[in-house]
């Protein structure tokens, strides 16, 4: 038997058809257990897990993780000590998530203890689908408790789960509403220092901010004293921009890395990865990062692409001239 002659009457057979699925899963290769189990679909109410549970001790992890699936759907509590089984035992990462995600569909108080005890395992994603079977007990107080707990746990996004669950953000007095946008500011091109002019914006007023900072010290239209005093800058502005943009919403930043000249042929030339060391700081004022976006610069925008490196014989003296620039989206997070 082969995937391109199994029909899907053929699977709907199988899956009334215990005796059959049995001898399938037996003595069929990885391959077509694999196409089969991910077509199975809705299984009918008085379906035999036998067969499933045969392939829970698949030497192919691929495979183990599809009879998981496929027993969650049945949602029986008989199975929860098969599926605490796999979690404890099971070498795969997916396996073990799946399995948890199992017991957390089961909605049965008696996984209650189980779940609170995986919020202490060392994979995220276990701990993850812990949570999400515990969600359905969060009014009682005991859960609330333990899941409040992970407010601050390792891994970013329980971070988030947890304060979108627990500790939701108190929307502001007299906020505009996410479609409206202040009067005052429509169809108006503002001139002056932008460090001033954005603290009139109000908070929460903008949908979307597309902007190219100043290239540090590469340009004459700003000079900063240090590297330092620029990237603290950036912080101060991004940071209001974050302030008056609404939730959900986006900052679309373009910059790239660029290179100060060598002060003499006795000193080396540096480059700045500005667009490196500003993402952490954008990340830790709230902003979540949603996609880079790289273009190529046409040919004239760069002066001696070609000859800079003919100049440069020795190749620790070559700094290349850049042909892409960065930009990329950034989204402020929904708490």
């Amino acid at each position: 038997m082969n995937n391109v002659s199994l029909k899907k009457e053929d699977i709907e057979e199988l899956k009334s058809n215990t005796k059959k699925l049995y001898s399938f899963v037996k003595t069929e290769n990885n391959g077509m257990l694999f196409f089969v189990l991910n077509k199975l679909g809705k299984l009918p109410y008085d379906f035999d897990d036998a067969p499933l549970l045969y392939l829970i001790d698949h030497k192919d992890a691929k495979i183990r993780y599809l009879a998981i699936k496929n027993l969650a759907k049945l949602e029986k509590f008989s199975l929860f000590p098969v599926f605490k089984k796999v979690i404890t035992n099971d070498p795969c990462a997916d396996v073990r998530r799946e399995a948890t995600s199992a017991i957390g569909r089961l909605r049965d108080p008696k996984a209650i203890p189980f779940l609170i005890e995986l919020l202490k395992d060392s994979d995220p994603e276990v701990v993850m689908q812990a949570i999400r079977g515990l969600l359905v007990f969060k009014n009682s107080q005991l859960i609330a408790k333990k899941l409040k707990k992970l407010k601050n746990h390792p891994n970013e996004i329980i971070q988030d789960v947890i304060k979108k669950e627990f500790f939701p953000k108190k929307p502001k007095k007299n906020a505009l509403k996410h479609t409206e946008f202040p009067d005052f500011l429509r169809n108006k091109v503002v001139l002056g220092d932008v460090q001033e002019i954005i603290k009139c914006i109000p908070d929460e007023s903008v949908h979307l901010t597309f902007t190219s900072p100043p290239y540090y010290n590469a340009r004459d239209y700003s000079i900063y004293q240090s590297y330092e005093q620029y990237l603290k800058f950036l912080e101060r502005v991004f940071k209001e921009v974050h302030r008056i943009t609404k939730e959900g919403c986006f900052f679309i930043l373009n910059t790239s890395p660029i290179i100060m000249p060598r002060v003499s042929r006795q000193h080396a030339s540096r480059r700045y990865p500005i667009p490196y060391d500003i993402h952490p700081l954008l990340v830790k004022m709230g902003w979540e990062f949603i996609d880079d976006i790289v273009w190529v610069k046409p040919e004239a925008s760069v002066k001696n692409r070609n000859a800079g490196f003919l100049q440069h014989r020795k190749p620790l003296a070559y700094k290349p001239n850049a042909r892409t620039r960065d930009g990329y989206g950034i989204q402020k997070k929904n708490r």
